[in-house]
């Protein structure tokens, strides 16, 4: 927390975020506090498990920080800030960033690579760096209290301020509504605002700050060449050193393991770095969800590649009950189901490790998702005349609705891989006052900026910038951390990153093939029926679930007389989406899993709304 005018500040205030922040560091807690700062933290013992302690302190106390997360070239740069006079008193990685600091100031943080959510305060110049790394693999959020900001690793922290008393801003409900979460810099909660990934923002005394951003993924025409190395080659090269670097720890490592493309080459390459057997963990559904057990494929990964594959049962903790508590632990509105059956691997998994690694971000680096297959095809119709494929349309001839897409462009039509409800159904829903543009400024910016590159290529990099930050790395950071497990995901490096966005796309994607270049890599490490077979996604028996064990949760939630969503949503218009609800219907089953999620986390809001609030929070010196 810091205070506006350099006045002091209640310590119990970051006492009791620090509280609800508890299992994200089990280990031990970290304070630094003088006149105008409090700095608070929660420690995930991973590396020198016994002295590296926070907060990080250069040689002369002068500057002091607090960070959450997983520093990867830590030896490179803790050798260059040893050449440049500085001594490292531990072996943890964190330790580097003060010392980086003084050489480069906030320049340092392009250098940094890894996860991380960054606190540095610079006591010479009453100065307050926070950041957010590159990919927005850890969470950074902040709101403020009159002369105070808050900032925390989850939104739920403010609730334990005296001073906050928690609203909804109902102007991002279009947003979730379609893409099933709130895009940073916003949030559905009024006042609270999050870095956007690859942000930095400095608050310096009278009211001064300024807010950039150090990296965004590269959007430039992709490369036709590269010199030197192949695509494969080079691929293959920083895979293999990405994903040594990630096993880096003083604690237990696993992997997580499905069978498909990704998990398994991930795997490869980490038992291949490691030198030695790692414990696998894949997620397994009973017999009656038919089609969405992959066990038999990463049994054939684990002989493979000699690995110990546990397999877990994820349906026993998908339980109504577990379903209104994630509501919390996701802290924000997340529509996304995956979330279900990751919830029960985290938690067995942390059994066993303390460290896990994970494979998102290849989909959306290495366009895996059958959605960029199509704008390929819909290249091919749009050599079509205009006037045939109207008169197609008209007469309602198969593939008429492929013919209609073709017509818009893709800033048209694009709204992501978790676009839930469309234009039309959001009119439905949403009472007149509430009807706001469903893109926020930042995405509606970027479509304009994005107009000459191809669809395919607009389409990734919309999704590497909001849905894998948003979405994708918010589950698996919430998830993870509440079960006190940090997942790292080697696709996630931003190097890895810019490398795919830059790649030709035939080596991206063709017709009859996804992930072109991954599989040509895959080739040298895993069984050809594991490089060849269809990509299934984590499995997630949504239609099936909500047809069954949840049917009764989702129907006593939104149709509730005393619901939140009533405040902005037409009762009769959920009902209508409750009833198109069936096994065969995935388009509804999303739909009501979003506004089950979106009520139950409306629930908790107001309960804790709903408590005494202390408008002024007492000053006390600490």
């Amino acid at each position: 927390m810091w205070r506006k005018d350099g006045g002091p500040i209640d310590p119990s205030q970051v006492s009791a975020m620090l509280a609800v922040l508890a299992h994200r560091g089990p280990d031990g807690e970290g304070r630094f506090v003088e006149h105008g700062i409090d700095l608070g933290m929660r420690r995930l013992a991973v590396r020198d498990v016994e002295h590296g302690t926070q907060p990080y302190r250069s040689e002369n106390g002068q500057i002091v920080a607090v960070f959450n997360g997983e520093l990867y070239n830590y030896p490179a740069l803790r050798r260059h800030i040893e050449e440049q006079g500085h001594r490292v008193a531990s072996e943890t990685d964190g330790e580097v960033l003060v010392h980086l600091y003084e050489i480069y100031g906030s320049d340092m943080l392009p250098r940094l690579r890894g996860m991380f959510a960054i606190a540095l305060w610079d006591r010479r110049t009453q100065r307050l760096l926070l950041a957010r790394d590159h990919v927005g693999q850890k969470p950074l959020y902040m709101t403020e209290l009159g002369q105070s900001v808050a900032f925390a690793s989850e939104l739920k922290a403010f609730y334990a301020l005296a001073g906050y008393d928690p609203a909804v801003d109902p102007a991002y409900l279009s947003t979730y509504l379609a893409h099933r979460f709130v895009a940073a810099p916003h949030t559905l909660l009024d006042g609270v605002t999050k870095l956007e990934p690859g942000e930095a923002m400095v608050f310096q005394s009278h009211h001064r700050r300024q807010r950039w951003h150090y990296w965004q993924p590269t959007m430039a025409e992709p490369s036709a060449a590269i010199e030197g190395q192949s695509w494969e080659q080079r691929l293959d090269g920083l895979l293999s050193e990405t994903v040594a670097d990630h096993l880096t720890a003083d604690v237990p490592v696993g992997v997580f393991l499905s069978g498909g493309l990704d998990s398994s080459l991930l795997t490869a390459l980490a038992v291949k770095a490691a030198g030695r057997p790692l414990e696998a963990f894949t997620a397994v559904f009973p017999r009656h969800f038919e089609g969405y057990d992959e066990s038999a494929w990463a049994e054939r990964v684990a002989t493979a590649t000699g690995v110990r594959l546990h397999r877990v049962d994820v349906s026993e903790t998908i339980t109504p009950e577990r379903i209104r508590q994630l509501a919390e632990v996701l802290d924000e509105p997340m529509a996304d189901p995956t979330a279900l059956p990751l919830d029960g691997l985290a938690r067995a998994a942390r059994q066993v490790v303390t460290v896990i690694l994970s494979g998102e971000g290849a989909d959306e680096i290495f366009a895996g998702y059958a959605g960029y297959g199509e704008v390929l095809s819909l290249e091919r119709i749009k050599k079509i005349p205009a006037a045939l494929r109207a008169t197609w349309m008209a007469l309602g001839l198969p593939g008429a609705g492929a013919i209609q897409r073709s017509f818009g462009s893709i800033s048209q039509r694009y709204r992501g891989v978790g676009f839930t409800f469309d234009f039309f159904a959001q009119q439905a829903l949403l009472r007149p006052e509430w009807r706001q543009n469903d893109r926020t400024g930042a995405m509606q910016r970027y479509w304009e900026q994005t107009e000459t590159l191809s669809e395919l290529q607009a389409m990734q990099g919309f999704d590497a910038r909001w849905f894998l930050a948003d979405d994708v790395l918010v589950k698996s950071d919430r998830i993870g951390m509440h079960h006190s497990l940090e997942i790292r995901s080697p696709f996630c490096d931003y190097r890895v990153v810019d490398f795919a966005l830059r790649t030709p796309i035939a080596l991206r994607r063709t017709r009859r093939e996804d992930k072109v270049l991954l599989r040509q890599v895959a080739r040298a490490h895993l069984p050809g029926s594991v490089v060849h077979r269809p990509k299934q996604g984590f499995p997630t028996p949504l239609t099936r679930l909500l047809a069954g064990p949840l049917q009764t949760l989702a129907w006593d939630v939104l149709t509730d007389p005393g619901a939140e969503i009533r405040q902005w949503l037409f009762p009769d218009q959920v009902r209508k989406v409750l009833q198109t609800m069936a096994p065969d219907q995935p388009t509804a089953s999303r739909q009501v899993y979003a506004l089950l999620v979106l009520e139950l986390w409306l629930k908790n809001v107001r309960s804790r709304a709903a408590r005494p609030v202390n408008r002024e929070a007492p000053s006390i010196h600490g």
